[in-house]
């Protein structure tokens, strides 16, 4: 579903959904992760040894998704994304078959504990500006042309990862805050069919520190409330619940409807 609405956000905005499938990459290989560690220690300088950003102005890259890391290292390789630092330590890594190497890399801080379990609480003080913030990612602002952010990014923040859309949720409010700047601007232009920049160009400061400051704080396990998030963990929470009261779990989501016949 949430694929569906990304696409009709693409749709929407005049960009061809080929463009924005271009950037799928699969999923890591079996003991990717691994092999990506020792290659990905060099990164902890700036990105921290537990994918924690060293400081607001480089991004917490822990439990980011998969295809995405992988789309801004090739990206940093080939110049559509530029960064003073980045371009420099992307063309380090040494090339390998099928790039092999970049997907190690990005299947080590795919599967760290994500950002947003390490996004400190918000302050009292930031409230009005959080609910601004809020209310323009799940709704975006209609009469200024400004689409919902969740259509794309998932409601809690978690991205989309079959088509390398970037989790926020946790992430640095400043960082978020340059991206958006930078989108807006045209110096960063590597999003797929320009999808960003049609965006951010659409944000006023406030509306971009407000954005920022809400998902900082972000957390996906509270975003749709304290209750199962699917229907695997609503099946599970119930049989949990009738195997705890000594029933049978018998017409539990799930689970199988009616007995064997002897």
């Amino acid at each position: 579903m949430k694929s569906v609405l990304a696409a009709l956000i693409i749709a929407v905005l005049g960009v061809p959904l080929a463009q924005a499938k271009s950037d799928y990459h699969g999923l890591p290989a079996p003991g990717a992760a691994a092999l990506g560690a020792p290659q990905a220690a060099v990164c902890a300088a700036c990105h921290g040894s537990n994918g924690i950003g060293a400081s607001s102005v480089y991004p917490n890259l822990a439990g980011q998704k998969f295809n995405y890391i992988l789309k801004e290292l090739e990206d940093f390789r080939s110049g559509a994304r530029t960064n003073s630092i980045m371009s420099a330590m992307a063309m380090t890594i040494l090339p390998s078959k099928h790039h092999a190497n970049l997907k190690d890399i990005a299947a080590y801080f795919a599967q760290l504990k994500p950002m947003w379990t390490y996004a400190p609480a918000a302050a009292a003080a930031d409230h009005a500006q959080i609910e601004l913030g809020k209310s323009i990612y799940q709704h975006g602002v209609a009469r200024e042309g400004i689409p919902s952010c969740a259509a794309c990014h998932e409601l809690g923040g978690e991205g989309n990862g079959p088509m390398a859309i970037p989790a926020l949720a946790g992430q640095h409010a400043a960082y978020l805050v340059t991206q958006l700047k930078q989108f807006a601007s045209g110096k960063r232009h590597n999003s797929p069919g320009h999808v960003m920049h049609m965006i951010a160009r659409k944000l006023n400061a406030k509306q971009e520190a407000a954005l920022a400051a809400y998902l900082r704080q972000l957390d996906p396990a509270t975003s749709l409330g304290i209750g199962p998030k699917d229907f695997a963990a609503y099946a599970r929470a119930v049989i949990a619940r009738h195997a705890s009261a000594g029933k049978s779990p018998q017409g539990a989501p799930g689970a199988r409807a009616g007995k064997s016949a002897h």
